[in-house]
């Protein structure tokens, strides 16, 4: 009964011989969901979650992402979504230690915003020790992919020593990048450590900014956030 009510949500989602209509496929893929299709759990989410077919409901697209993962079926953006929303309490009470379960396998999947919430657990000792070496790496693995906010906080660390040695010179770079991005902080904080760096320092941080520039502008490239649905 699952397999058929998906199979005709399916064909109501992308109009295979029939208009498309996105509520339809909700009110199918729910039914199947509440069968048990694990599938169905995981696109009924989804379209809740993202308000295809229906006004957003974040709550009930966390309860079926989650149901679904928990039977083995998960995208790193649900695994994301499932970690950001036990990490911030909304829909369901906060948890670091579930937050960081989820985020840790999405952002091992290569997930920018599952990263930098990971970083920040790590940063802040969340659901566990502080660990700066790891907040660190996460933080530049995101400002790689081009985030702003990763990239200021990349700086920050570099700048400051925390987690890594004190390197000025990444640190203005990373700075820099962030504010060419459009972070008036991280600006800000550029502006003032190179009151504090000699000409040789300031000429190898600029030199550093253009290499990551073109390291970012070669992997930031963007990605498809939309479900891979299945018959």
């Amino acid at each position: 009964m699952a397999l058929r009510l998906r199979a005709q949500a399916y064909r109501a989602y992308y109009g295979k011989g029939q208009p498309v209509n996105y509520a339809r496929a909700l009110e199918l893929y729910r039914l199947a969901a509440e069968r048990g299709d694990a599938e169905s759990q995981f696109v009924t989410g989804g379209m809740l979650y993202q308000g295809q077919g229906t006004d957003p409901d974040k709550r009930g697209g966390f309860k079926w992402l989650l149901k679904a993962a928990e039977q083995g079926k998960i995208s790193p953006e649900s695994l994301t979504i499932i970690g950001a929303m036990y990490l911030r309490g909304s829909a369901v009470p906060q948890n670091y230690l579930e937050a960081k379960k989820w985020l840790s396998e999405a952002a091992q999947q290569g997930n920018l915003a599952a990263q930098n919430d990971l970083a920040y657990l790590y940063y802040n000792g969340l659901g566990g020790e502080r660990d700066y070496p790891k907040a660190l790496q996460l933080y530049e693995k995101a400002a790689l992919q081009g985030d702003p906010m990763a990239q200021a906080n990349t700086g920050l660390m570099y700048a400051t020593g925390t987690g890594t040695d004190t390197d000025k010179a990444k640190g203005y770079a990373w700075y820099s990048l962030a504010a060419s991005r459009g972070n008036t902080v991280a600006a800000i904080n550029r502006n003032n450590l190179m009151a504090d760096m000699s000409w040789e320092e300031l000429n190898r941080a600029q030199a550093i900014s253009v290499d990551l520039y073109r390291q970012v502008e070669k992997l930031a490239e963007p990605k498809s956030i939309v479900p891979e649905l299945q018959e």
